[in-house]
């Protein structure tokens, strides 16, 4: 095989590659998901306030002016990293993947 087939068919398997991605893309719904990046952002966030509110509990918690409060804060965060984590677009299977 020469050097201008290999690169023709590289060309081929690229462009099917890219017709899967935009098919997997196309089922991508603005309404129900998020992007992957802001998911990842909101995820620091949230990490960042549950584990403040998890530290004061582990230090105050048998204050019970405080206590009920860095739960709430808590299990809220919980319940948020739930919700990013269930608002991502599905993975498409690795065949459909770009390759880089």
């Amino acid at each position: 095989m020469s050097s201008l087939e290999n690169i023709y068919k590289k060309m081929a398997e690229a462009a099917a590659g890219a017709d899967a991605l935009h098919e997997t893309t196309q089922k991508f719904d603005s309404t129900q998901h998020i992007s992957p990046v802001v998911a990842h952002e909101l995820n620091n966030i949230i990490a960042i306030i549950r584990g403040y509110a998890d530290r004061l509990l582990f230090k105050h918690g048998e204050n019970p002016a405080l206590e009920p409060h860095l739960k709430l804060i808590s299990e809220a965060a919980k319940r948020a990293a739930t919700i990013v984590h269930d608002a991502l677009p599905p993975n498409p299977p690795p065949s459909q993947q770009p390759t880089t």
